[in-house]
């Protein structure tokens, strides 16, 4: 999840970042049928709330690499001069990204990884999601990767949320926000 990116960055690439979750569908696929059906569990982190995706170009790594430039240019990139100065503001503080996109910056421990970053409300490059909306998502592309069908298949979708989810189906594929835009915004 966040493993790739250079401490102290924390990311939940699940729950926050669109184009890691395809490139995670992607290797799914490859895996087959046994790859496709440990998505769920992994799936785990991304709770049960409405969460920001972050959908523009930007790789995990590159946001992390913005936000510590301009970090370590103010002298706040220290974990203590970093929570000194996020306390003075409510305990967190917005940046703005080379592409316009908003991302918040709040504390993690002192210990690990304490740049803790999450997409901004109603920013550009950002869609708000429910959790089961972008669970739905996901297996439906990788539902639709394994049997040589169209994410967008109203019957795909039903088939991967009952199949992989345990969830009733729905009736249709809302935009805005809802599960047709997501399942657009995870297409490749």
């Amino acid at each position: 999840m966040t493993d790739d990116l250079a401490h102290p960055a924390l990311l939940n690439t699940w729950k926050h970042h669109a184009g890691w979750i395809r490139g995670r569908i992607t290797a799914a696929a490859h895996a087959g049928a046994d790859g496709i059906a440990r998505l769920p569990a992994e799936m785990a982190v991304v709770g049960s709330r409405l969460m920001d995706l972050y959908v523009g170009a930007f790789a995990p790594a590159a946001i992390a690499e913005c936000v510590f430039t301009e970090l370590k240019a103010r002298g706040l990139f220290e974990y203590e001069p970093l929570a000194k100065w996020l306390a003075e503001r409510g305990a967190y503080e917005m940046t703005e990204l080379p592409d316009r996109s908003k991302w918040t910056i709040r504390l993690g421990p002192a210990t690990g990884r304490y740049l803790h970053l999450h997409p901004g409300r109603w920013a550009p490059h950002t869609m708000r999601v429910q959790a089961n909306t972008l669970r739905s998502a996901v297996m439906a592309h990788a539902h639709a990767r394994l049997t040589g069908r169209d994410a967008r298949d109203l019957a795909v979708v039903n088939e991967a949320r009952r199949l992989y989810l345990g969830l009733l189906p729905v009736r249709e594929l809302t935009g805005d926000g809802g599960l047709g835009a997501v399942i657009a915004a995870l297409a490749e």
